[in-house]
């Protein structure tokens, strides 16, 4: 994730010291060129993804290709980051007769829990209205990719050998499959600068749980699932390059 922000920040600041050249704005479905979108999004959950995790939280990210005729085909990287696991036993039988996981000295394990998970998937889209001076943009997308999200717990090393190492697998209940995504923004697209974008997230999953153990099941679970979660998220988006369309069109990078 260090490296994606770093390449981010050199985006931005080489899109922020590009020169404009003066001439009329085009529109904003004028030309054909690619989009490097970057926000935050908040994410309710439902379905047997909620068993586990509320919500949580991500940085969506995705390059995108859109031509002359407002079709949008893109790339999408969402990481999951969630505070909160609502599942009612991870652990099973290791649990002591106080409820407790025990370290290697009989003293209670302090555990910090996440959700944590990624998603990677392809859209394609069309882009409504917009029209010179007027650079709002309805977008419609609908995509399919990969998902998939565990349990990471946070405590003391060394001290609680029953769950590290290989033990370690046997809690987390990692999951994925399939993803489905619908995707519903309006854009303020501007090529001549940073633009913005605001919108509705929809996905649904089909996933099944990969560990071939479970320790709060005794045994492996074999069930599909159906993940579902949709929210909202907002953020810029960066012109990396560009096609002109007619030789009376300005060019919109030095």
């Amino acid at each position: 994730m260090r490296k994606l922000f770093f390449i981010l920040l050199l985006l931005v600041s080489a899109t922020l010291h590009a020169q404009p050249v003066q001439g009329p704005a085009p529109a904003p479905g004028g030309g054909s060129f690619l989009l490097l979108r970057v926000g935050g999004g908040f994410y309710p959950t439902g379905a047997d993804l909620a068993k586990g995790f509320p919500q949580f939280a991500s940085l969506p990210t995705g390059l995108y290709y859109k031509s002359a005729k407002n079709i949008t085909l893109g790339v999408n990287y969402t990481p999951f980051w969630g505070n909160k696991v609502s599942y009612s036993n991870l652990f099973g039988d290791v649990l002591g007769p106080s409820g407790e996981i025990l370290d290697q000295n009989g003293f209670p394990t302090i555990i910090r829990y996440y959700m944590r998970g990624n998603s990677t998937t392809f859209t394609a889209g069309k882009l409504l209205g917009g029209r010179p001076g007027k650079p709002g943009q309805f977008e419609i997308a609908l995509g399919a990719g990969f998902m998939q999200h565990y349990v990471k717990m946070q405590f003391d090393a060394g001290r609680t050998p029953q769950l590290e190492g290989a033990y370690a697998k046997g809690y987390d209940r990692l999951t994925n499959g399939l993803q489905l995504v619908q995707h519903f923004r309006w854009h303020y697209l501007n090529p001549e600068t940073i633009s913005l974008f605001a919108g509705i997230d929809v996905s649904q999953g089909f996933t099944k749980n990969r560990r071939s153990w479970n320790y709060a099941d005794g045994g492996p679970d074999n069930s599909r699932h159906f993940d579902f979660y949709s929210g909202i998220s907002a953020g810029i988006i960066i012109p990396l390059s560009l096609k002109a369309q007619a030789q009376d069109n300005p060019k919109y990078f030095d």
